[in-house]
């Protein structure tokens, strides 16, 4: 199954509307919409190191697909490389940025196996039910979680070396 990708756009655009706030309570910048990549980018900066990072989402087949979450380096324009991605958590929130480099999250397609991630227990469709998930099903809590990590001295560790 594949979901329109006017009904994709849709969705994307009520979540961002849901993200403005936010937005502007801690800086993230969206591009436009690609309307052919069904794609945006969101930039956040570390308050820790000023560090910026550029978070690429794809949203085709969104909400039957998760969001595919990649970082792109915000000096090359290289997408999915480590140095693109802040270090693997430290603390209790270990690995959700993880060196392969993904964010290891049910909601992030680029997680999944089927896709090059490391969760071979993991199964695309349906990824909402996955118990590992937890709030992160639309782009407001996946955003705060980021944000929320790269902005926490005892979880940062700064860029991903690579």
């Amino acid at each position: 199954m594949s979901v329109n990708p006017d009904i994709s756009h849709m969705v994307i655009l009520h979540e961002i509307d849901e993200c403005k706030e936010d937005a502007i309570r801690f800086g993230w910048e969206f591009s436009p919409i690609d309307m052919k990549d069904l794609s945006f980018t969101v930039t956040m900066t570390s308050s820790i190191d000023n560090e910026r990072y550029i978070l690429y989402i794809r949203f085709d087949d969104y909400k039957e697909l998760p969001l595919y979450l990649d970082f792109i380096h915000h000096h090359t324009g290289e997408i999915g490389i480590k140095n693109a991605y802040p270090a693997p958590n430290k603390g209790p929130y270990e690995g959700f940025f993880h060196d392969k480099p993904c964010i290891c999250s049910p909601c992030s397609r680029k997680a999944y196996s089927s896709l090059g991630g490391p969760h071979k227990d993991w199964i695309l469709s349906g990824w909402m039910e996955n118990k590992n998930v937890g709030s992160l099903t639309n782009l407001q809590a996946i955003l705060r979680a980021i944000c929320f990590r790269i902005n926490n001295p005892e979880l940062y560790g700064g860029r991903m070396n690579g």
